[in-house]
């Protein structure tokens, strides 16, 4: 065990044989109807493409799931990182509300791949757009950012301390490498507003633009991103626990559980964020103070940003709690599974300090990001918020370790796709949206998450993953 804002979209181009924009017969099988609880974690609200609660949104549940599909026979199943196998590939974008994908490619993708796209079901559209450039060559031009696997300092003119990386990420158009970057305050340290001017900023930013550029040998584009704010923070979960649930972490804060795992060796464990572990210690219920196990320090890798609590009982349930912060109830789903992740792909939120949140959409996987604790985690995805989520908000401070989970089966149990780890775009919270710890400080909510998808914390941890 290992110790520890989209630009506007450019024109389609023709590939020089032939761009693909194809669609052939498509039958699909017939669903079960939804219980009136399921729609807990239906996206909400219809948009102009006509989508949203009742059959439009169980239509772009079931148009997800076909897309996602085919995505991963066209990535051979591999993880969002792990793509950067396949010769060419740059990413692979799924649009459930017009049932279509985009594949972005360097060169003329290989026979396998037009394969897949001259047989399409009846409905579904796929168009290649070309890259400039290759996952693997961002992988590679990332890598020259990176020493001894975390991001190097920056110097540029006019500094008299190093800048700091805050972020790495393959543009998803293959157009390069997005670069977020800071004034290096320290470890847990970072600026909640920018101490430069606009103009002062833009200069700024041009400087590190010209070093990334010549540090990596590929465009880049930067933007000031100060460090990721930890996140850590549904009331009081009993044996079997289960994943969604508020936590007591050992610093006496308030953090979320995520999915119940079983170790290498056949334990049954509940994960959660490693940043919220602090020292390592005993974890307990959020209401009632309750006792659920301790840090296994023999199961924690900060790079993942994951642990797992040794729990006294031996029980954990594959079941994620639902509904807002204040549901009392008890209402949880089964876990059914897990699966990659792609960009356009909808997923729903599962911290205790908010409860869920839905409608949240994927706009890029495979990003390195540095957390609060100064831990460079090199595989997350990062999704917003959009008008199909309630409030417009996709998490606030408390959810660190929640699921992130997609819904299937008509909303009616949770498929894993990570665990949250940082944010982006802070927000004040609004008065509809119930905090759990608010009595406790001033809340704060994001519409941007980064989470670490679950298959690499699975494959990391040699963890299976619980389900019902």
């Amino acid at each position: 065990m290992k110790k520890s804002g989209r630009g506007r979209r450019r024109a389609v181009i023709a590939l020089p044989v032939a761009a693909l924009a194809l669609s052939l017969p498509f039958i699909a099988s017939p669903s079960a109807g939804a219980s009136t609880r399921s729609a807990l974690t239906a996206p909400a609200t219809a948009t102009a493409a006509g989508s949203g609660s009742g059959s439009g949104g169980q239509t772009i549940e079931k148009n997800q799931e076909t897309l996602d599909k085919i995505a991963g026979r066209i990535t051979e199943g591999l993880s969002e990182s792990d793509r950067a196998r396949i010769p060419g590939f740059t990413d692979i974008e799924v649009d459930s509300l017009h049932n279509s994908l985009r594949l972005h490619w360097k060169g003329d993708p290989p026979q396998r791949v037009r394969r897949i796209l001259a047989h399409l079901p009846e409905g579904v559209h796929a168009s290649v757009l070309p890259a400039r450039y290759s996952k693997a060559d961002l992988h590679a031009a990332r890598n020259r950012l990176l020493h001894g696997g975390k991001p190097a300092d920056l110097r540029v003119s006019g500094t008299s301390t190093p800048l700091r990386i805050t972020s790495i990420a393959p543009a998803v158009d293959g157009s390069g490498l997005r670069i977020g970057y800071d004034e290096d305050r320290g470890v847990g340290k970072s600026d909640r507003m920018d101490p430069l001017a606009s103009a002062a900023r833009q200069d700024r930013s041009s400087e590190v633009k010209a070093a990334t550029d010549r540090l990596t040998g590929v465009r880049t584009t930067v933007a000031y991103q100060p460090l990721s704010v930890d996140l850590s923070s549904r009331q009081e979960d009993d044996t079997p626990w289960h994943g969604g649930a508020a936590l007591r972490n050992p610093g006496g804060g308030v953090c979320s559980s995520a999915f119940s795992v079983k170790t290498s060796t056949g334990r049954y464990e509940l994960s959660a964020a490693y940043h919220c572990d602090g020292s390592g210690g005993v974890w307990h219920t959020y209401w009632g103070n309750r006792l659920i196990g301790t840090t296994d320090t023999a199961q924690r890798l900060a790079s993942d940003d994951a642990l797992g609590i040794s729990l006294p009982s031996g029980q954990s349930a594959g079941r994620l709690y639902d509904g807002p912060a204040n549901e009392t109830d008890g209402y949880s789903k089964p876990v059914s599974g897990w699966g990659h992740n792609n960009v356009g792909d909808y997923v729903c939120t599962d911290g205790a300090n908010s409860g869920v949140h839905c409608g949240v959409q994927i706009s890029a996987t495979d990003i390195g990001v540095t957390g609060a604790n100064g831990v460079y985690r090199p595989d997350t995805d990062l999704a917003y918020s959009t008008s199909r989520t309630k409030d417009h908000i996709a998490a606030a401070n408390g959810d660190s370790g929640g699921p992130v989970f997609a819904g299937v089966n008509n909303y009616t149990s949770d498929e894993a796709r990570g665990m949250i780890t940082a944010l982006d775009r802070t927000v004040t919270c609004p008065s509809s949206e119930y905090v759990l710890d608010s009595g406790v400080r001033t809340p704060w909510c994001v519409q941007g998450v980064y989470f670490v998808p679950i298959f690499q914390t699975l494959q990391d941890m040699h963890w299976t993953l619980v389900t019902q």
